[in-house]
C-alpha cells in the first residue's frame, strides 16, 4: 500500500499536474490502480467533477513527454520563495505553517481571519484567502506562486499594514 501525492491512501498512484507542472487552475490529474479500484473511484468522480478541457489534457501529455528538468527547477524556486516568505512573516511576528507540497503558506493571524484578509487586501493590496475557507479559522492562506520581486513587495505591504 502507498500514500499518493495527494495524501490519500490507495492501492495505486494518484497524481495531479497542478503542482508538479505548475498548471494552476487546469484541474487535471490521473490515477493508476487495479480495475476494481478505478471502477469504484469512477462512481464518485462522475458525480463530483466535469471532464477536463481538451487543452488541459494536451498540456498534460506535453508535460509527461517533455523534459522533466523543469520540475526540479520549479521545485527549487518555489522552495526559495517559501523560505523567504516564511522568514519574513516570522520576523513580523507571525507564526506560519507552510503547506507540504504546495505553493501556499498558512499564516496564523489569530482572531478574525476574514477581517485580516480584507485588511491586507484593502490597505496593503495583498490578496490572501481566509483560513476559515479551509476550516482553519484564525489563519490566512498566502500563495508564493509569483516572482520573488512581487513577494518582496507583498511582504513590505503586509509589514506596513500589520
Amino acid at each position: 500500500m502507498c500514500v499518493s501525492p495527494i495524501h490519500v491512501p490507495c492501492l495505486g498512484i494518484c497524481q495531479r499536474f497542478t503542482k508538479s507542472y505548475a498548471m494552476t487552475g487546469w484541474r487535471l490529474g490521473y490515477a493508476v490502480a487495479p480495475v476494481e479500484i478505478i471502477r469504484e473511484m469512477s462512481k464518485v468522480q462522475q458525480h463530483s467533477i466535469s471532464q477536463a478541457t481538451t487543452f488541459a489534457m494536451w498540456g498534460g501529455v506535453a508535460a509527461l513527454k517533455g523534459d522533466q528538468h523543469c520540475v526540479e527547477t520549479m521545485r527549487t524556486e518555489f522552495d526559495k520563495r517559501r523560505k523567504y516568505i516564511i522568514s519574513e512573516l516570522n520576523l513580523m511576528g507571525y507564526e506560519t505553517a507552510p503547506a507540504d507540497g504546495a505553493f501556499y503558506a498558512f499564516v496564523k493571524v489569530g482572531g478574525d481571519d476574514v477581517e485580516m484578509a480584507n485588511r491586507w487586501l484593502e490597505k496593503g493590496h495583498v490578496a490572501a484567502t481566509p483560513g476559515s475557507a479551509f476550516y482553519a479559522p484564525g489563519w490566512i492562506r498566502l500563495s508564493y506562486a509569483t516572482s520573488m520581486d512581487r513577494l518582496k513587495e507583498a511582504m513590505g505591504r503586509i509589514k506596513r499594514v500589520g
